[in-house]
């Protein structure tokens, strides 16, 4: 028997179909439609060609505000309109079962039971994409609170910070994400246009891998703002376990392969800065066993199992 599994961000819908979860691997990527309304119909278009009769049923994951219980996108601040029955136009497009959660949850729930927070009772995902989404686990299950837990990147850091697209200013997936390493990136190629972040986007629009690239081959510039944004997150860290003190964070997501020249700093800030510092263990920050995949492999174990 499989399943198939879609990671609906807020750039791209990544899919693929599995006979295990832990195994799956990406079938195709295409970009996610700007309008919430276009995404069911998305979704099941690229779900199709991967259906037969081994198939008995579809995870799908989705940036924003997703409402677990009915299957619905509430909002998303990457796709323009508001509520949208996600999983119940996908079942009737595709006459399958299909469950419908946050695409931050779904990768927590991979990481927790079978990637780098396997083995601890509370796991913090923070999933560093397009925005920063969030996921807490806890002895296995998902934590949901009301709905909607885990809307971490719109906390507000600095109220006169960047503009996020969610409308406010300074919520801290403005001042540490893929956009804003991408923005960085750009900047950096301005003051330096035959420098090495310049060089490695090579003629394209530079973007955060572009930044990573130049970090790893040494360039003072481009590791000066991965260290920028490492002490960003660091105190959005920070925050976070001084109101659920967690076990372990799991950093994952596409901006998370910037790895330690990202990761490093944050560890540093958040050690020196969260409540009581130097007189509580320091909680311990590490990169995603599954990637950019998490998001699938928690989608593919959803769906597997669900109750129908």
């Amino acid at each position: 028997m499989a399943v198939i599994a879609v990671d609906c961000g807020g750039t791209n819908l990544i899919f693929g179909r599995a006979d295990s979860p832990a195994d799956i691997e990406v079938a195709g990527v295409v970009p996610t439609p700007r309008e919430a309304a276009g995404i069911p119909g998305a979704v099941a278009g690229v779900v199709r060609p991967l259906i037969d009769g081994a198939v008995t049923a579809l995870g799908v994951g989705s940036a924003g505000l997703v409402d677990h219980a009915t299957g619905s996108l509430v909002w998303s601040p990457h796709s323009r309109g508001g509520f949208v029955r996600l999983g119940p136009e996908v079942a009737r497009a595709t006459g399958l079962p299909v469950v419908v959660d946050g695409d931050a949850n779904l990768a927590a729930l991979a990481e927790a039971r079978m990637g780098a927070g396997a083995g601890y009772r509370m796991t913090l995902f923070v999933a560093l994409g397009t925005g920063i989404g969030g996921g807490l686990v806890v002895e296995g299950a998902l934590e949901r609170g009301r709905s909607f837990l885990g809307e971490i990147g719109h906390m507000i850091m600095d109220p006169v910070g960047p503009l996020c697209p969610c409308g406010r200013r300074g919520c801290w997936e403005a001042l540490v994400s893929g956009t804003s390493l991408g923005r960085a990136a750009r900047r950096v190629a301005e003051r330096d246009p035959a420098g090495a972040v310049a060089r490695a986007a090579a003629g394209a629009t530079p973007r955060g891998e572009h930044l990573s690239a130049a970090a790893g081959a040494g360039d003072a510039e481009a590791s000066a703002a991965l260290a920028e944004a490492g002490e960003w997150l660091g105190r959005g860290l920070a925050n976070l376990v001084a109101v659920l003190d967690p076990d372990v964070i799991v950093v994952g997501g596409g901006a998370a392969a910037a790895g330690e020249a990202l990761l490093g700093p944050a560890r540093a800030t958040l050690a020196a800065t969260v409540a009581g510092a130097g007189y509580r263990a320091p909680t311990p920050v590490v990169a995603a066993r599954f990637g950019s995949r998490a998001g699938l492999v928690g989608a593919a174990l959803a769906a597997e199992e669900a109750r129908w």
